[in-house]
């Protein structure tokens, strides 16, 4: 039998519920979303690990094919990159010390934190945070949300922001000492990427996701990985 063409899926698996590592093996949604799409394509799915600030350049210079790895849609990656139609709706949401959440019970308390904010570096979390916590100090950066619950218990940071999924699934975690507040502090999409220049994949890639959305397929992979999730869409 005919060995199938590779698609070589760029991930950075760190970010539970989405793309993470559970005894050494990737899981999580988009692994399930990958060996979807390698079906529907007729390729096989080759992960290729990378911290996330190097994914889009690995993109570019055709080390990998798609990047699927809980990545939101921005104007200044889309000058680099190309956007599949999203796949779901999030945001930035803080999580905090349970012992603070009276503290910081609303957006506007949130937004003036004079202490110490932990962000996942090179991500719309980071840029969110800088822009719009004009009192935070220090803005601290770290490379998972599991960092970041760590520092919230050590007492290093007052507040960490990221994505929705990911402080839902580690406050779950957590849930003795941490608690998230969850308004979100804006509206994002998760989408995944491709080579400007791979019209042909994006095409697909499309055209497979519109299917499973009609099939419910992508509501079931949402309620398995999470199943709290309130989507009007």
């Amino acid at each position: 039998m005919a060995q199938r063409p590779l698609l070589r899926v760029g991930v950075t698996p760190n970010y539970p519920p989405m793309i993470f590592k559970l005894n050494h093996k990737i899981t999580g949604m988009e692994r399930d979303f990958a060996f979807l799409l390698g079906d529907a394509l007729d390729r096989d799915v080759a992960f290729v690990e990378l911290p996330f600030t190097e994914l889009i350049n690995a993109l570019m210079e055709g080390k990998i094919d798609i990047v699927m790895s809980g990545m939101t849609v921005t104007q200044a990656r889309q000058v680099r990159v190309s956007f599949t139609d999203p796949y779901l709706k999030v945001g930035q949401v803080a999580m905090m010390r349970a012992r603070d959440a009276s503290k910081y019970n609303s957006l506007m308390a949130i937004r003036e934190c004079n202490g110490a904010v932990g962000v996942i570096k090179g991500t719309t979390g980071e840029v969110y945070v800088r822009a719009n916590f004009p009192k935070a100090a220090p803005i601290i950066t770290v490379t998972g949300v599991g960092e970041g619950a760590d520092l919230l218990n050590y007492r290093r940071i007052d507040l960490f922001v990221y994505d929705a999924p990911a402080i839902a699934w580690v406050v779950s975690e957590n849930e003795a000492t941490l608690k998230g507040f969850w308004e979100p502090l804006n509206d994002e999409y998760l989408a995944w990427a491709v080579n400007h220049d791979d019209q042909a994949l994006l095409k697909a890639a499309n055209t497979a996701l519109a299917t499973w959305k009609k099939a419910g397929t992508v509501s079931r992979l949402v309620k398995k990985w999470l199943p709290y999730w309130k989507t009007s869409e």
